[in-house]
């Protein structure tokens, strides 16, 4: 996953600290009720698009940034799913951090489906995934982010999901 330049010039201050630091994503579901997944570079593992809003850049504006490139996909975002601290967690380079998620839920339509591709060298494949096929292996965050989405569908007056 590509370092923003921000965080870059953090760590050249305060090395390995742990950081906290905004995260944002957003689980795409097509016309046949499938969810577009990325197959990470950094880990192997099938992830939710995700990743971190520049300085003062808004956070729908950043999950829609990270999913067309990732993925080339342009979905509508609809709503915010879920916000949540994550787990702390530690790069294999020492960097440490806490990510604070804002997780969204977007829709495309058939023909956007069809272009899902990947777009940057931060994943290694895309694939819409049915609800009851998703794959084995996926990241804790991605199930998370995916059942906040499936309970957002099933009823959007119900709002999103706070960890308490």
């Amino acid at each position: 996953m590509a370092t923003p330049e921000f965080i870059l010039s953090l760590r050249e201050k305060i090395g390995h600290d742990q950081l906290w630091l905004p995260g944002v994503s957003v689980v795409v579901v097509d016309p046949e009720g499938r969810f577009l997944l990325g197959r990470r570079t950094d880990t192997d593992q099938w992830a939710v698009v995700s990743g971190i809003p520049e300085p003062g850049e808004q956070p729908a504006a950043a999950a829609l940034r990270e999913c067309q490139e990732e993925t080339g996909v342009t979905p509508e975002i609809l709503a915010v799913t879920s916000v949540e601290a994550e787990e702390p967690m530690a790069f294999t380079n020492g960097d440490r951090c806490v990510f604070m998620s804002i997780n969204f839920i977007g829709r495309v339509d058939a023909e956007a489906a069809e272009s899902a591709h990947v777009g940057d060298d931060e994943s290694t494949d895309v694939a819409w995934f049915a609800p009851d096929e998703l794959p084995a292996g996926l990241r804790r965050s991605a199930v998370s982010r995916i059942e906040a989405a499936r309970a957002w569908l099933a009823d959007p007056s119900a709002g999103a999901r706070f960890r308490l």
